[in-house]
């Protein structure tokens, strides 16, 4: 049973799965509070440095002073 906030987390999650990649365009300019990735996609920053490839291309791993 998904409780009504679990369903918009959901679908809030998809939508911005598929923005980040339609297409084969880079952003130019990521939002307050993103990463942008080598390849363009944009992250929350809080996924950056969190030891998990959030970008697809381990951009978001680089350079964490580890």
């Amino acid at each position: 049973m998904w409780t009504e906030v679990g369903k918009l987390m959901i679908v809030h999650m998809l939508i911005m799965e598929i923005h980040s990649t339609r297409g084969s365009h880079t952003y130019t300019d990521c939002e307050t509070g993103q990463f942008q990735c080598k390849n363009g996609r944009c992250i929350p920053t809080l996924w950056r440095c969190d030891d998990d490839d959030d970008c697809s291309d381990n951009s978001d791993e680089e350079n964490c002073g580890k």
